[in-house]
């Protein structure tokens, strides 16, 4: 009798058929939470985008659509990512996944430390809606 664990499927088929995304790889991801020494989502923001500069880049299903934070603009950038469909039936085929590619604009922050706060998709909390995200840029 073996001890497997069973994953549960977040995302089924994301990059080609059977290559699923699972419940424990949305959310940033246990480098990311090392790097920052946190295991809490927000001081793992706080460090990444807020302290070191870097870019977000993320898929979030409930929406079914990719996101981006452009932290290299004044004023702080979100927006979504452009998303060729024709180009792959796989969701993860279909975007760059490059935070520095623009579709439309869904907001702006005068400041980087605002966005955790102030940002809001599909009516959610940020923090809600990255715990729920598979991060696909973090640059």
């Amino acid at each position: 009798m073996t001890n497997q664990i069973q994953r549960k499927i977040a995302i089924k088929d994301f990059y080609g058929k059977g290559k699923h995304i699972y419940e424990d790889q949305m959310g940033f991801d246990e480098q990311h939470k090392s790097e920052a020494r946190s295991l809490v989502a927000r001081e793992v923001f706080r460090y990444h985008v807020e302290k070191l500069g870097l870019n977000l880049g993320f898929y979030y299903p409930p929406t079914d659509t990719f996101y981006a934070i452009y932290n290299d603009a004044r004023p702080v950038e979100v927006y979504t990512m452009p998303r060729d469909r024709r180009r792959s039936d796989f969701i993860g085929w279909q975007c760059e996944c490059d935070p520095h590619d623009q579709d439309q604009l869904i907001a702006t922050f005068d400041d980087i430390t605002e966005v955790w706060d102030g940002l809001k998709i599909d009516g959610k909390d940020f923090e809600e809606v990255i715990n729920h995200s598979y991060i696909v840029a973090l640059n």
